[in-house]
């Protein structure tokens, strides 16, 4: 009984809250399938606990310091972008799914830590990420895009860090459209657990892989799918 009265009152308090959320101008859009939620190009299964997004190719070189912006975002340092979307919409599909957000200072403290990756795995188990690229509904590699200038090996490791609430200005990834960040951004609603430098500060960082170019297009489509 009590959990019946819980799930209704989170129910409750999505509904209030998603015009806030999405503007009174947003609305889901129904699926065949009632467990899933569509947000223009984000797409929410509530059973298998998933999420998509139809993105596309950003740039074909150049220096990167994001995995996924908005169309009218800062493409020119991004792998991909997504058009008709807010970020706050793929924070409200990690919400649904279950995800926690990680306080943004603690996140940065763990990442220069020598055991903060073991830390992180320990006690952010809810912020943790898998993300996965999909071109024609196959699995993509990643690496295959994109390259790391510091060769490293390390894995990519993926935190929700919810984003930035600005007084009188609402949510500030909508403003920046910065929704996956690979260099650390307090605005992105997502971002790379990573001990890479500061890419414009000399040669680390990601890139985009020059030896792929020719076969990359802007505007190519992919999917990002992204689970717990």
């Amino acid at each position: 009984m009590r959990k019946t009265l819980i799930s209704a009152s989170l129910l409750i308090i999505i509904l209030f809250t998603l015009p806030c959320v999405f503007g009174a101008d947003r609305k889901l859009q129904p699926a065949a399938d009632a467990n899933i939620i569509n947000l223009n190009n984000i797409s929410v299964d509530k059973i298998r606990k998933e999420i998509r997004i139809k993105s596309n190719i950003a740039i074909t070189e150049g220096i990167l310091e994001y995995l996924l912006v908005g169309n009218q975002g800062k493409t020119y340092e991004s792998v991909f972008k997504v058009i008709g979307n807010k970020p706050s919409e793929l924070n409200f599909a990690l919400l649904l799914i279950g995800c926690k957000a990680m306080n943004y200072a603690d996140f940065l403290k763990l990442k220069d830590e020598s055991d903060g990756l073991s830390k992180l795995r320990k006690h952010h188990r809810q912020s943790l990420l898998q993300i996965d690229i999909l071109k024609a509904g196959q699995s993509y590699d990643l690496q295959r895009i994109m390259v790391n200038r510091e060769k490293s090996t390390a894995p990519f490791i993926w935190v929700y860090t919810g984003g930035l609430m600005i007084k009188d200005h609402g949510y500030a990834a909508d403003l920046e459209l910065s929704y996956i960040g690979l260099w650390p951004d307090r605005v992105a609603v997502v971002n790379l657990f990573s001990g890479l430098k500061n890419p414009y500060q000399g040669n680390f960082g990601f890139e985009i892989n020059k030896a792929l170019t020719e076969k990359l297009a802007v505007d190519q489509n992919f999917e990002i799918l992204i689970r717990k």
